[in-house]
């Protein structure tokens, strides 16, 4: 559109309130102008803009009319006019703009949470149904679940039993377990105790042997003694048969010639009695009687003599036989009390092996108390297994059931919120397992919602102030508050985003992020879907020192200044620091500047071919 169309459109007579321009002029201004044509004109404020060409038009008309030599006249006078613009304080708004749309505050869509598709059963609304909290939409058709539940509740009763089964089984054993661990401890004290008897028997046995040992010792020693005495006596007995022989033999020659003797002389008396024995008297009877005496006599000598000798060594002979058995029976004697020292021997290896056996019966009763300790365990540990397992198993099949409880108590859907029916999206008999089955709206809690490009919404922050407008509610101007910001992309748009040149553009796809203003008042007019333009206070300065952004200069070091005119006439570049900018203002935050100041403005010359010029080729502004 160009200026001459927006021209043609500018209302110069009537309502001073309303605005130069109307909102399809604003709407044109934002929507299609170009990036370099915006540059320009955003610098200057539209009204200024309209108030300037209108005053242009009606001065030339003027000068059509009293004729072109008062025109030339007051031409020297305009030439020597330079603009110029009075430093400022007022209030200056950062703002962004945005197309968006006005949703309800509140909406839900109503579906049933369930886990599977079931039919629609019944449906209890259509939209344009006002609902409150609790009523009911529809109702699913969960007859399948029903069966589900039954079988499930059949399954955990059966479960139930064989679990009871199982825990007696596990009990019985358990019993069992400890009654035979009992049995088999009592066995092992049994066999601890018989063999300690057998320790002790053994430690009896030895002290018998011992005992015995110290009789047979005291005995043998007696009987050694005894034996030792009557073998030193028949010792004795040979010396003094020895002895005897001994003299009997040294006495013998002088006993054989006594016995020849006696030999020679019975030889004499024998012849005597040969005489004597042819007589037959008395005397010769008598001398006979007395001659046989005599021998008797004499042998009775010469045996005497004869049997010393042999009598002495059957003595001797008798006493080293005497002796030789003394010697036996002493050493048997001591033989005897060797005999008995193995008896004690016997005994220690007795007594070694009852230790050994009672020791086993010890560690017998300790290993056969532990096995049945861990037996016990074992059966212990089976029942708290078992228990669990049907305790896992119960509660995993009551999870279930529960489920399907819970499946079954979703089978109506209640409104959540109260409100409008806007939309239902199911049929009886329908099987539908999607979201916003049924969408409830509060028509009358209503919000702003906007897409805000990628290069934006840094510029976006809760709690920001937005003013709303909507053609429904005409002038109006609706506040609002940032309530939500998007932190992902909600989708993608596409944007022109090539700004040097004026008659092409490259398009690429750019994320937008959804934003939510809450509406601090509301209007009658107001309706769901409705278009809302949007601007958004980013930043702002109160009572604020401003100048015409369009008369801010840049130098060659990329220094901002504007040009004062001092009260003589003369001029100057003053240095500033710049704060924020609304459309045609911009901030003075730091310069030697101060408010009456008066500066030149930048670019114009007060003309109205000027103004248009600078506006656009042509005389005119292109919204490409």
């Amino acid at each position: 559109m160009k200026l001459k169309e927006i021209i043609s459109k500018i209302n110069f007579v009537g309502n001073t309130e309303k605005e130069y321009l109307d909102d399809e002029i604003d709407a044109s201004l934002d929507e299609e102008i170009s990036d370099k044509d915006k540059k320009l004109f955003k610098k200057l404020n539209k009204k200024v803009i309209a108030a300037m060409v209108a005053a242009a038009l009606i001065i030339t008309a003027i000068v059509g009319a009293t004729g072109v030599r008062h025109v030339f006249a007051s031409s020297n006078e305009a030439e020597q006019y330079t603009p110029i613009v009075e430093v400022t304080k007022q209030d200056v708004q950062k703002t962004l703009s945005a197309t968006g749309t006005i949703i309800s505050a509140e909406e839900s869509g109503q579906f049933a949470t369930v886990s599977g598709s079931y039919p629609v059963e019944e449906v209890y609304v259509k939209v344009g149904d006002v609902v409150k909290k609790g009523d009911p939409l529809y109702k699913l058709d969960m007859s399948t679940m029903e069966e589900t539940l039954s079988y499930q509740q059949q399954a955990l009763n059966i479960q139930n039993q064989q679990n009871d089964i199982s825990k007696g089984n596990a009990e019985r054993a358990l019993q069992s377990s400890m009654e035979n661990g009992a049995i088999k401890v009592n066995e092992a004290n049994a066999s601890v105790d018989d063999a300690k008897r057998a320790q002790k028997d053994a430690a009896d046995a030895k002290q018998k042997a011992i005992d015995s040992k110290n009789a047979a010792e005291a005995s043998a020693n007696s009987a050694i003694d005894s034996a030792k005495a009557e073998l030193d006596a028949a010792n004795a007995a040979v010396n003094s048969a020895k002895a005897a022989l001994d003299s009997a033999n040294a006495n013998k020659s002088a006993n054989d010639a006594k016995i020849n003797e006696w030999k020679n002389k019975i030889s004499k008396l024998e012849t005597q009695k040969s005489e004597l024995s042819s007589s037959d008297d008395a005397d010769s009877i008598i001398q006979l009687q007395e001659i046989n005496a005599e021998i008797a006599t004499i042998n009775s000598e010469i045996a005497s003599l004869g049997a010393d000798v042999s009598a002495q060594q059957k003595a001797y002979n008798d006493a080293v036989a005497n002796a030789n058995a003394k010697q036996i029976a002493y050493n048997n004697a001591v033989n005897s009390k060797k005999v008995d020292d193995s008896a004690i021997k016997d005994a220690d290896r007795q007594i070694e092996k009852a230790n050994q056996a009672y020791n086993n019966a010890v560690a017998n009763v300790g290993n056969t108390q532990n096995s049945a300790n861990e037996e016990i365990a074992n059966q212990y540990q089976a029942i708290k297994s078992s228990d669990l397992s049907a305790q896992s198993s119960t509660l995993s099949s009551q999870q279930e059931i529960a489920k399907s409880k819970e499946e079954l108590s979703k089978a109506v859907v209640y409104a959540s919120q109260d409100g409008t029916v806007t939309n239902v999206n199911i049929v009886k008999g329908q099987t539908y397992s999607g979201t916003d089955a049924v969408v409830i709206d509060n028509v009358t809690n209503l919000k702003a919602t906007a897409d805000i490009d990628e290069g934006q919404i840094p510029q976006i922050a809760m709690g920001q102030k937005v003013q709303i407008k909507t053609d429904a509610t005409g002038d109006d101007i609706l506040e609002g508050t940032v309530t939500f910001v998007s932190p992902t992309a909600t989708k993608n748009s596409t944007k022109t985003t090539d700004g040097a040149s004026t008659t092409a553009s490259v398009s690429k796809s750019r994320a937008t992020y959804r934003v939510d203003v809450s509406l601090d008042n509301t209007n009658e007019n107001l309706r769901l879907g409705m278009t809302a333009r949007m601007t958004f206070i980013t930043a702002s300065a109160k009572d604020a020192l401003v100048v015409p952004s369009s008369d801010i200069q840049t130098d060659a070091d990329g220094n901002k200044y504007v040009v004062v005119q001092k009260a003589n006439g003369t001029t100057e570049n003053v240095t500033i620091t710049t704060g924020i900018s609304d459309d045609f203002y911009t901030e003075i935050k730091e310069g030697t500047i101060k408010e009456g100041d008066t500066i030149l403005e930048a670019g114009l010359d007060g003309s109205a071919d000027a103004v248009l010029e600078d506006m656009g080729a042509d005389g005119g502004i292109y919204f490409e």
